[in-house]
């Protein structure tokens, strides 16, 4: 068996596959919503409490690991410890409370990890892999089955919503803002003309998909979202706050704070490349980094 921990900006997760010749397939998982973009300070460090609550996290993780009796472990942080100054001091202080030993994917790396693991099922041979995360958002351009281009801009749900939103929902000044700061992102980016279909991967892809299949009366396992539906459903969620609480409260309460914030992320998105619909893929870095390290050993 294989045991992946992946340390994200919103959440914690330990999962397990077992592998059959090259293929992958899903045992369990573990999830903590740990929030630790929530832990960074002005200064742009993870506080001591934030690595306290990540060490806490990895701790039990490693008893479930010791437990089960997985032997091969992989470890990955993405947004959570790159993107801030003290990310050696983080390294270290794990190290030494946990014993373990943490990879840090570059926001490039991590949008390779995403392509590879959100392809892996899907007929899409163009298109636009999206992953928002709690700390970023990674993209990836691809045609002929192969990524043209990967990038990463330091806005995700969660920390949009740490910097920016005074309240549990941003008000029409806040949501001018966030959206604001992912056009210029997006405006910086080179022009794709290839097919602008989205491949969402991801938490709030996957939360997203499933307010949407509650709101139109679609069945849980539908995978595919029209643009100008989900616009729809994004209107009603910005301009009736009753309307708002209750549904996400319903559909999907671990992330009622991140998930408008990070609705307006891929809103930006859709708008800026004219997308008309996305599909939702169940696999992404967690996946696609496992995918890579097997093959890289077959």
């Amino acid at each position: 068996m294989y045991g992946i921990i992946d340390i994200g900006s919103n959440s914690m997760r330990l999962s397990c596959f077992k592998r059959s010749e090259t293929e992958l397939s899903y045992v369990f998982h573990k999830k903590y919503m740990a929030g630790l973009a929530s832990y960074v300070t002005k200064k742009n460090l993870l506080s001591e409490r934030g690595i306290d609550k990540a060490v806490e996290i990895l701790q039990d993780f490693k008893k479930i690991i010791v437990s089960v009796g997985i032997e091969d472990v992989s470890i990955i942080a993405t947004a959570s410890i790159r993107n801030v100054t003290n990310t050696e001091e983080i390294l270290e202080q794990i190290k030494e409370r946990t014993g373990l030993d943490i990879e840090v994917l570059s926001g490039r790396e991590e949008a390779m990890c995403d392509f590879i693991g959100a392809t892996h099922f899907t007929r899409a041979a163009e298109g636009i892999v999206v992953d928002i995360g709690g700390g970023s958002t990674e993209l990836v351009f691809f045609s002929d089955n192969q990524a043209q281009e990967a990038i990463s801009i330091p806005y995700g749900s969660l920390n949009m919503f740490t910097k920016h939103v005074t309240k549990l929902f941003p008000k029409k000044k806040e949501v001018h803002e966030i959206q604001s700061l992912v056009k210029k992102e997006l405006n910086d980016l080179k022009p794709w003309s290839g097919n602008n279909a989205i491949l969402g991967v991801g938490g709030t892809s996957r939360a997203v998909c499933k307010l949407y299949n509650d709101y139109y009366g679609l069945p849980i396992s539908n995978r595919k979202l029209q643009c100008d539906m989900l616009s729809k459903l994004l209107e009603e969620l910005k301009e009736d706050k009753d309307f708002c609480m209750k549904k996400l409260l319903q559909i999907v309460p671990e992330r009622i704070h991140t998930i408008l914030p990070g609705l307006l992320i891929l809103d930006e998105i859709i708008k800026f490349y004219d997308c008309k619909h996305v599909e939702i893929s169940s696999w992404g870095v967690r996946e696609g980094y496992l995918i890579e390290k097997i093959s890289s050993t077959v």
